[in-house]
């Protein structure tokens, strides 16, 4: 009998729920996450004339989709209000002193905030062991979804929101 070369090493399938997510600047939000979506990338094209058709190539250029979390309300607002804070630090949109709201703050671990921060995704394996990293770069909120109250809910739906962010770059990591 002949052995099958082409099997892979490791044949565990990569499960939802095995994750972590690290923002320095909210400690708050971490706790409350939900769900994360790595973001998709995609290669531009060139498109090149010829007398018969269009010719396609690839392109030199990547386009990093926007970095979504959902995290959970806690009662306080405190998650919600962390980014929150941040955003209307970044657009001030009321007077020029809310950005000295975001130039006076520290984070959680008493650094100096900016108006970007990085953030770190852990892929965990089926054992929950940390397996890759996601690192991203300069990442800062572009928008935070509604707040949706509603009584007419006959179970109780903990009340989420998304946070859109935009950032430079992401690399993924081997844990070793």
């Amino acid at each position: 009998m002949a052995l099958i070369t082409d099997q892979p090493a490791n044949i565990n399938f990569l499960s939802p729920l095995g994750f972590r997510f690290k923002l320095a600047r909210t400690p708050s939000v971490n706790f409350f996450i939900t769900n994360v979506k790595l973001p998709a990338i995609s290669l531009g094209m060139v498109e090149i004339p010829t007398p018969f058709k269009m010719l396609e190539i690839a392109g030199n250029k990547l386009d990093y989709g926007d970095f979504e979390l959902t995290f959970r309300l806690d009662e306080d607002l405190t998650s919600y209000l962390e980014i929150y804070t941040w955003l209307t630090s970044i657009g001030f949109p009321e007077s020029f002193e809310q950005y000295q709201v975001l130039k006076n703050a520290s984070n959680a671990y008493g650094s100096k905030q900016t108006v970007y921060s990085d953030a770190t995704l852990t892929i965990l394996t089926s054992d929950l062991v940390p397996n890759f990293e996601v690192n991203f770069t300069n990442l800062y909120p572009t928008n935070i979804s509604d707040v949706d109250f509603n009584v007419t809910d006959t179970d109780v739906n903990y009340i989420t929101v998304t946070v859109t962010f935009k950032y430079q770059i992401y690399h993924i990591n081997k844990i070793q």
